[in-house]
């Protein structure tokens, strides 16, 4: 059964907390870098990191010291992060005395939202949008049979009978449509198939294995033959800790989420490793270009190119064999087939 890492609960974003030591800070910190910083409508802590360190994925280090600050400090757009030293040693604050704050300082309500790690809307889809399961459970999950009045194509706000089993103790649940299948052909053991959230329904009544519900919300039009899946509440963790993935594991770029032409920052991509090789949420890799061959235009050999890095990527939502990531920043494009390898 497939199991989803770590990606339950409800919250805003917490983010940089206040007088923060730099875990090996000194070679971290960038040559040339400001003494204070003035965050923007749209700023990322991954931008505000990348203003300072060298390795922007490093940033959990901004506060790693403060992790018993239950409720720390927001970073709102027009705050000022300060680079301070004490006994020589730098570190980040929200105040330039380098002590804590003991108010807020007041915001008109609605008009500033608190920075995220990660642009939210990045992360959304690959949270509650799109799953992976075990190929072979697809054909015993409950289907749309039909709509109401036969209908081939069902929107919001129309009713549907759906064959199969149902849990009698819940009345909520998402249609998925099928997607992608991964499996021998891209170098796995078993066969998985992607699936994608396409609307929700609320169960109305039940008999025998055909019940009957309202679609309640649709993202374009349901299909006979969709899966219906119980509602499950899989939600944006408050805060990822990212970390570099363990030095033995390595894995392959087999698609992208969304089928676009060119990969880039903040695109999803589907990775070849899952719970069974020990990734979780947060862990970070680089990505290696697949090995391209060039004729040497002097002597007409072939010359391989290689271990080129060219992006770094965050493990998103994990599956039995397979993950979802998101590329964090990349200098090219980057393609189904390429390497990662653990950041150094």
């Amino acid at each position: 059964m497939s199991k989803v890492h770590a990606i339950k609960s409800v919250a805003i974003f917490a983010v940089l907390a206040f007088l923060s030591p730099l875990a090996n800070a000194e070679s971290n910190l960038k040559q040339s870098i400001p003494d204070e910083y003035v965050v923007k409508k749209g700023d990322t802590l991954w931008d505000i990191a990348g203003v300072f360190l060298k390795s922007p994925w490093k940033w959990p280090s901004l506060w790693e010291n403060n992790n018993q600050i239950k409720n720390p400090h927001l970073i709102y757009p027009n705050d000022v992060i300060y680079l301070l030293y004490r006994d020589g040693k730098p570190y980040l604050s929200t105040s330039k005395q380098g002590q804590a704050k003991l108010s807020r300082k007041i915001r008109v309500v609605g008009k500033y939202t608190p920075i995220t790690a990660i642009p939210r809307i990045a992360l959304q889809a690959f949270v509650e949008d799109h799953r992976i399961v075990d190929a072979a459970r697809i054909a015993k999950m409950p289907y749309v049979l039909a709509g109401a009045g036969l209908r081939e194509l069902i929107a919001s706000g129309d009713e549907i009978y759906i064959r199969g089993v149902l849990d009698p103790q819940f009345s909520e649940y998402h249609i998925y449509r099928i997607g992608k299948t991964y499996g021998l052909k891209d170098g796995l053991s078993s066969e998985n198939s992607e699936i994608i959230k396409v609307g929700t329904a609320r169960l109305l009544d039940k008999q025998g294995d055909i019940s009957r519900a309202i679609v309640t919300e649709s993202q374009g039009l349901i299909k006979k033959g969709d899966i219906i899946v119980r509602s499950q509440a899989l939600h944006l963790k408050p805060l990822y800790y990212l970390a570099a993935a363990p030095q033995d594991i390595t894995g392959k770029i087999i698609s992208a989420v969304n089928d676009t032409y060119k990969i880039t920052r903040f695109d999803g991509v589907v990775l070849d490793i899952g719970v069974d090789a020990g990734v979780f949420p947060g862990h970070v890799f680089s990505v290696l270009r697949a090995p391209i061959q060039i004729k040497d235009p002097r002597t007409g050999e072939m010359v391989t190119i290689s271990n080129q890095v060219i992006a770094e990527l965050m493990i998103v939502n994990v599956f039995e064999s397979l993950s979802y990531g998101i590329i964090l920043n990349a200098k090219d494009i980057v393609s189904p087939g390429d390497s990662i390898i653990p950041v150094e």
